[in-house]
Formats: structure tokens, C-alpha cells, sequence
């Protein structure tokens, strides 16, 4: 496990015991004890209280609760932030945001893009980028046509140019160089990457279970017998003091979003998984094969949280 400026940790809007005065507000919980976790956790360097809706490579997005609700790019490890112009469209009050940042080695200012598919007045969903190389936001000219679907909130992931969200209709995925929308057959929920691939996990008799997308381009053959997930191997034997199972998996799906007190939410966070079960909390390493539990934080059952590692990154 990365210790130091890369500690993995955790964000959600934390209804606590402990914190009952910050009811509400961003909460922060550090996978390694011996980590300097980040100077404000509650976040109040920030002009207003804000909701965090997605992390990557040591940048959080967040928005704010005032009725304008603006987005916020923000480092917690050096408190710097900026506030994203209004956007062309409306995200809705649940939008599925992903950040993409990759740090370059030779450059410390962040040059990152926030990606966000809303609801189209034709059906569907239509996906509005912002640049901060540009300093502007852009709406694609790609339509995800499915009155039905439903993009999950805090689940996207981004693998090589690439955002997954998994959905009520499995995973659509966004090309941000060729701007093409897809649609991948899945029952999987939970995704993340692994080794530069897009990987999805689920509980199943006290075993972590890992499938990679290996096959891209297998909604373009229907038909044909193509595998588009395979199973990672060796599986993972869970602690007995850790969930049985999930209920998200390719074998038991229940088509719709629900992140309720018997549902088990696991996020990727580098080289760690992170179980939650109801206010229970468990991590395991990917490298040592370990697992720990992490004690328990009470949250919302329906609230969702998103993985964060600390950089060093500036944000002008």
C-alpha cells in the first residue's frame, strides 16, 4: 500500500457520531493509520459547503450546495482549488461526473478534463466535456439513444482515454478522442482499473471475484460467441470477519441502482480494494493479498464514496 504524499484514502458525506457538527460534510478516513492523510479533510478552504462527486489522480471535483451550485476542482493536500465556469446544460441534481487528470512527469499544473453525460431533450443521454486547457465546457455531438438507461452516480471510471459508467442496461462507455458512445452487455457495477485495464469485482462465497474487460469491441458482434469480461485468477479469499457476498454481480444484477443497507459497495483505490457493507468498512491490498478491516463510519445507507490518493499537483 502506497503510504505518504500517495496514502489511498476515502471521501464521502460522512453523517457521523463523532462529527455531529459537520453533519453533512465532506469526511475523510485514511486506509493507512501511518499516512498524513490532508490538512483540511472537512474541506472548508472552499468558498461553501460542497457535495464531492468524483477523484482522480489527486484532484477532487466537487460542487456546491448554493443555488448556482458550481463545480470545484480542488487539491485537498495543498488546498488549492478552482471554480469551473457554469456549464451549457444541466447535469441534473445527480449528475455521473468523472475527472480525468494524468499527471505528466515533467509538469506539476494540472491539465485535466471533467466529462459529464445528462439527459437529452431527445431521449438518451448527451455528454458535456470542459477543458481546463481550454477553460471552457463542450457538448458532444454523440447521443446515447435509450429512454431507459440509467448512468449511476460516483460508479465512472477512466482507462486510457476512455470513461465507464456502468448502467441499468449494463456499461456505456464515452471515446474522448473520437467522441463515440458504446454500449458493453454487463451485469457488473463496480469498476475500476488494474494495470492500465478496466476491471470489475463482486463478492462471491467469501471470495473477491475480478473480471477485465478484454474484448472492447464485442458490442459489435452480437452473435458471435465472444467473451467480453474475463475472470482474473487466482480469486481472493476474503477474511471470515468480511461480507459473504455482493449482490452486484454478473450472476445475481438487479438492473437498477441500489446502494442500500444490504448492498455491498466496493471501490478501487490503486492497488487497494474497498469494501463497504452497511457502516462496515474493509480494505484489502491487490499486492499482499491482505485484507483489514478499517473499523465503522456511519453514512447515509443510499450515499456512495469515492476513492482519493494524495498528489502534489498545483492547480495554477
Amino acid at each position: 500500500m502506497d503510504r505518504g504524499n500517495k496514502a489511498p484514502n476515502l471521501y464521502g458525506n460522512k453523517k457521523s457520531r463523532i462529527y455531529m457538527d459537520l453533519k453533512g460534510m465532506p469526511a475523510f478516513m485514511s486506509l493507512d493509520p501511518r499516512a498524513y492523510g490532508v490538512p483540511d479533510p472537512s474541506l472548508t478552504f472552499l468558498p461553501e459547503p460542497v457535495d464531492v462527486w468524483t477523484s482522480y489522480n489527486g484532484l477532487l471535483c466537487c460542487q456546491g450546495r448554493t443555488a448556482y451550485r458550481p463545480y470545484y476542482i480542488c487539491n485537498p493536500a495543498n488546498k488549492q482549488w478552482k471554480e469551473l465556469p457554469k456549464p451549457d446544460d444541466d447535469h441534473g441534481p445527480d449528475p455521473a461526473l468523472v475527472l480525468v487528470f494524468e499527471p505528466p512527469i515533467m509538469n506539476f499544473t494540472a491539465d485535466y478534463k471533467l466529462v459529464c453525460p445528462f439527459p437529452s431533450e431527445l431521449g438518451g443521454y448527451k455528454f458535456e466535456v470542459y477543458s481546463s486547457d481550454r477553460g471552457s465546457w463542450r457538448t458532444s455531438g454523440e447521443i446515447r439513444f435509450d429512454d431507459n438507461e440509467k448512468l449511476l452516480p460516483k460508479t465512472g471510471a477512466h482507462v486510457n482515454g476512455i470513461v465507464y459508467w456502468p448502467s441499468t442496461r449494463g456499461v456505456t462507455s464515452f471515446d474522448l478522442n473520437s467522441e463515440l458512445c458504446r454500449l458493453f452487455s454487463s451485469n457488473l457495477e463496480n469498476l475500476g482499473m488494474i494495470n492500465g485495464k478496466l476491471c470489475a469485482a463482486c463478492i462471491r462465497n467469501q471470495k473477491l471475484i475480478e473480471f477485465m474487460l478484454t474484448n472492447p469491441q464485442s458490442h459489435t458482434r452480437r452473435r458471435a460467441a465472444v467473451k467480453t469480461w474475463t475472470r482474473i485468477l487466482p480469486e481472493i479469499k476474503l477474511d471470515s470477519t468480511l461480507p459473504v457476498e455482493s449482490t452486484t454481480c454478473p450472476c445475481n444484477y438487479s438492473g437498477r441502482y441500489c446502494d442500500g443497507h444490504n448492498q455491498l459497495h466496493i471501490v478501487f483505490v490503486g492497488d487497494v480494494v474497498v469494501l463497504r457493507k452497511r457502516n462496515s468498512y474493509y480494505c484489502i491490498d491487490m499486492k499482499n493479498k491482505a485484507s483489514n478491516c478499517l473499523g465503522e463510519h456511519i453514512i447515509h445507507p443510499y450515499e456512495r464514496f469515492v476513492g482519493h490518493v494524495n498528489g502534489l499537483v498545483k492547480l495554477y
